[in-house]
């Protein structure tokens, strides 16, 4: 169960432009409700603000924190950024 799961930041330049995106993340949820591993699965992103789209993303999951829980256990979201 999620205890804390701020939102990511929108890249400035992206936002400046109108751009929106969804990243998908996959991530594992550590025994001590940590996010002990994140990565991009895929994004809809426009190549010029892709890596930025994805940055924001992985940075946000990175913060997220869970319940402890008995095993690790790895699952994905999909992160939108709409203006």
């Amino acid at each position: 169960r999620p205890i804390s799961q701020p939102g990511p930041k929108y890249p400035p330049a992206a936002q400046r432009a109108g751009a929106t995106a969804t990243v998908q993340v996959e991530f594992t949820v550590g025994t001590d409700g940590s996010i002990t591993s994140a990565r991009v699965v895929s994004s809809d992103a426009t190549r010029q603000f892709q890596r930025d789209f994805e940055r924001e993303a992985l940075n946000a999951v990175k913060r997220w924190r869970f319940q402890p829980i008995g095993q690790a256990t790895t699952s994905r979201r999909t992160i939108s950024f709409e203006q």
